[in-house]
């Protein structure tokens, strides 16, 4: 308790000598990549007018950031940024807490009333990088969040505290009382932090070598994520910033999305975009309950869309699901991450053809309540929620479109290694196979019909049942920002055993 007590008032003199520091003003870093300004900089194209063709791509940006310097955001724009960061730290946290009934769902407006009204504790119960690592280090990714979007150093700091306060009162304030290290340490440690991260990140891009410039972006991922004051996302492979402008599409993007995109099978051209799905699998009797599968995934493409890499981030949990005579926990749990890359070989019209390596990493954290063990049971997509298996897939895909009418098709092998989880070998061998059917419109909304064939054939498995076999009908909105709505039925397999029926939502914002 003296110890808390202790760091509790030098961080108060932290804070005291931190209000005392002059806002250090930076120039305008040299980017990473290479800049297109008629793509990449739209406030250059849209807003400012060149009388001389020959002024510099650098002469014009001055120009950008003195104009933005004298229309500072006012206090509209920061109530926004104060929103928009509180209703992000709820999303991410809808994603990776575990235990969903307990710390977001099973509690009450009495227990959170209850919970807020006391003194905040001293002593949290947190370990040591908890209060003094962990917390901090989202205080600062705080900072830089409002600096980047355009707010001043004391605004930033504010801004900190705000967003500390929040997390206290209103997210973790539903189901404990509020932590006084945490309400001083993470923005007071936090502000600082990123006070020294800013700088550093902006000495680091001013650097003549790429990689050192790249350490910038990973100093400062806000970099990343947000560009004169405007939402987005850094293409790796092209250097432009997405999402900043409307979907301008290239012919090879238009013919990329009128395939329409379903649900399971890779397309055979890449496309740019930010989408997750949330599947919700109705399960036998015998089982009881239902698997809840959910993933983020971020695709980048080149610019002329003949090649693109990926990275998909899956989550799988169960609800009131009893197997082989035990009830699992409820919860849910991070799966093994995905990485891949595809390059279109074959680029004519109407058809298309590409090869692609996916390699699935070891990233399950835990599973001590056997909830993904459990979820391997649906067959579909075990590789990526078997713990310590690693999974390489290679992979091809084919595509014809006219007229509306696109057909797709994949084949493909999964080697997995350290499967013993699975079925107690060390090694598994499954091939990969499947077709899809669309049907474009062009009535509001522009809607794309499809149905999906999968197939699964379990090469090294044990058992008598190797293959598992899937149909999923659905429908995709849109263009640039397009849900997806379907359901995928077992036909035949292990998976048809257990599963009756796979609701099925996503969401995709193209660039």
């Amino acid at each position: 308790m003296n110890m808390h007590r202790t760091l509790l008032i030098l961080l108060l003199i932290l804070c005291i000598t931190v209000t005392q520091a002059e806002s250090v003003g930076s120039a305008e870093a040299m980017e990473l990549f290479p800049e297109d300004a008629s793509t990449s900089n739209p406030t250059n194209r849209d807003e400012i007018r060149v009388e001389n063709e020959s002024v510099s791509i650098k002469d014009s940006k001055a120009e950008v950031n003195q104009k933005q310097e004298n229309e500072a955001p006012g206090i509209q724009q920061y109530l926004f940024d104060t929103g928009f960061g509180f209703g992000f730290t709820w999303a991410m946290r809808f994603i990776y807490v575990r235990n969903k009934d307990e710390r977001i769902f099973g509690t009450s407006f009495s227990e959170w009333i209850d919970n807020i009204s006391q003194p905040p504790v001293i002593d949290d119960g947190d370990d040591y990088i908890t209060n003094y690592v962990n917390h901090p280090l989202y205080g600062a990714l705080a900072y830089l969040y409002y600096r980047s979007r355009g707010h001043s150093v004391w605004a930033s700091a504010l801004g900190s505290f705000i967003q500390s306060t929040f997390f206290e009162y209103a997210v973790e304030g539903l189901v404990e009382t509020p932590s006084l290290i945490d309400l001083i340490a993470t923005p007071t440690i936090g502000t600082v932090l990123g006070f020294g991260l800013e700088n550093l990140s902006n000495w680091l891009i001013e650097r003549d070598n790429k990689a050192v410039r790249a350490l910038a972006y990973i100093v400062n991922p806000t970099r990343i994520f947000v560009r004169d004051r405007k939402f987005g996302i850094l293409n790796p492979l092209t250097g432009s910033f997405e999402f900043q402008t409307p979907l301008e599409m290239t012919p090879n993007e238009s013919r990329a999305i009128e395939f329409g995109y379903p649900f399971f099978l890779e397309s055979p051209i890449p496309l740019g975009r930010l989408g997750g799905n949330f599947e919700y699998v109705l399960l036998d009797e015998d089982l009881g309950g239902e698997f809840i599968f959910y993933s983020l995934r971020l695709d980048f493409q080149s610019r002329d869309n003949l090649y693109g890499v990926y990275i998909k981030v899956p989550f799988a949990g169960t609800n009131n699901v009893t197997l082989n005579g035990e009830s699992i926990s409820d919860g849910f749990e991070l799966g093994n991450i995905l990485v891949g890359g595809k390059l279109v070989v074959i680029d004519s019209q109407p058809y298309t053809l590409s090869g692609g390596f996916d390699l699935t990493l070891p990233t399950i954290i835990t599973d001590s309540a056997d909830r993904l063990q459990a979820v391997t049971e649906y067959r579909r997509d075990f590789p990526i929620y078997l713990q310590s298996a690693v999974t390489t897939t290679p992979y091809i895909s084919a595509g014809f479109f006219k007229r509306g009418v696109s057909l797709q098709g994949n084949f493909g092998f999964d080697l997995i290694a350290n499967a013993k989880n699975f079925e107690g070998d060390s090694f598994e061998l499954r091939i990969k196979y499947g077709t899809a059917l669309g049907l474009s419109t062009c009535i509001p909304t522009t809607p794309t019909f499809f149905v999906e064939f999968e197939g699964y054939t379990l090469a090294t498995s044990a058992g008598t049942k190797k293959n598992d076999l899937f149909i999923t009908p659905g429908v995709r909105l849109g263009k640039k920002y397009s849900p997806g709505f379907g359901l995928q039925i077992p036909l035949t397999g292990e998976s048809a055993d257990i599963a009756k029926v796979d609701f099925i939502i996503d969401f995709q914002a193209r660039f």
